[in-house]
C-alpha cells in the first residue's frame, strides 16, 4: 500500500506541473493574447486552438488524475483482488494523466506558433485582425 501511495503522489505532483503550465498559458493569454490576435487570422485561430487544448488538457488532468478516490475505497474480496482493482486504479489515472499531457503539448504547440506568428510579422498593428479590416473598410 506505501508503494501505491507513493506512485500516487507522484502521479499527482506532476498533474500539478501539468496545471501549473496551462495556468501560466491562460495568464499569459489575458495580458497578450490581444496583441498576438491583432497579428492575422492564421494567429488568431492558432491562439485559439492552442487554448482550448489547453484547457481541454486541464480539464482531463483535473477529472482523470486529481479526481480522488482512497485506496482503502477500492473493491476486493481478498488482497490479491483488492490489489488488482487498485493497479487498474493506478494505470486508469496514469493513462488519463498521458492523454492530458499529450493534449497539453499539442496546445502549447499551437500557441508557440501563434507566437512565432506575431514575431514573424512584427509590423502588425495592436489591434485585432478583423478590428483592422473594419477600420480600413470604414476609412474608404
Amino acid at each position: 500500500m506505501a508503494m501505491l501511495e507513493r506512485q500516487f503522489a507522484v502521479l499527482h505532483n506532476r498533474a500539478q506541473v501539468a496545471l501549473g503550465l496551462a495556468g501560466i498559458v491562460v495568464s499569459t493569454t489575458g495580458f497578450s493574447g490581444r496583441l498576438v490576435a491583432g497579428t492575422n487570422v492564421w494567429a488568431q485561430w492558432l491562439i485559439i486552438s492552442g487554448l482550448a487544448l489547453i484547457l481541454a488538457s486541464a480539464a482531463i488532468v483535473v477529472w482523470g488524475v486529481l479526481h480522488l478516490r482512497w485506496l482503502t475505497m477500492q473493491c476486493g474480496e481478498t488482497t490479491e483482488a483488492w490489489l488488482d482493482a487498485s493497479l487498474a486504479y493506478r494505470d486508469k489515472k496514469t493513462r488519463a494523466y498521458r492523454v492530458g499531457v499529450i493534449v497539453l503539448l499539442v496546445g502549447l504547440i499551437l500557441y508557440g506558433a501563434a507566437l512565432a506568428v506575431t514575431l514573424l510579422n512584427p509590423e502588425a498593428n495592436a489591434l485585432p485582425a478583423r478590428e483592422r479590416v473594419m477600420s480600413v473598410e470604414s476609412l474608404q
